[in-house]
């Protein structure tokens, strides 16, 4: 099938779930997964995860950058999304004290970190950058695989 060269709205042509969609997609516009994964700043393994259907979710920024290699409007890809529900008690944010050992934890290393609302894993990286006097700063970053739980520093 030929894409269009930008989809704006609904497609009814396109798969029915974000990894089948994303696969579709990206074979059709004939990326390999590393072109896809560096242009939109993704790894392999969460572009991976996706196609395969074990991500079902993607946070906001993700989905965008994904999109845009993809030349989808970010709708394309969040219609098909599954986010899995959870009830009001474990949709409460964890206390400061339990979200800086998150943060350590990221920091010292450790990659088998659960989410504090679900106890899924954590999907986690650091992030570096600098500061406005030109310091080198690292900040911890990670989100839920399966709730909407996101750690924000």
């Amino acid at each position: 099938m030929d894409l269009p060269k930008y989809i704006h709205g609904h497609e009814e042509s396109l798969p029915n779930t974000l990894g089948s969609r994303v696969l579709f997609l990206r074979n059709a516009r004939r990326l390999h997964m590393a072109e896809l994964s560096h242009q939109a700043r993704v790894s392999i393994k969460m572009l991976e995860d996706i196609e395969a259907g074990i991500e079902t979710w993607l946070p906001t920024s993700v989905r965008q950058r994904i999109a845009r290699v993809l030349k989808v409007d970010p709708n394309i890809l969040e219609e098909v999304e599954i986010k899995k529900l959870f009830s009001e008690e474990q949709m409460k944010y964890p206390p400061y004290e339990v979200i800086e050992r998150i943060q350590e934890q990221i920091l010292s290393g450790n990659s088998n970190i659960s989410c504090p609302v679900c106890e899924n894993p954590l999907r986690i990286w650091i992030q570096e950058g600098f500061d406005l006097n030109d310091q080198k700063v690292k900040s911890p970053k990670g989100h839920c695989t399966v709730c909407v739980f996101q750690l924000k520093s």
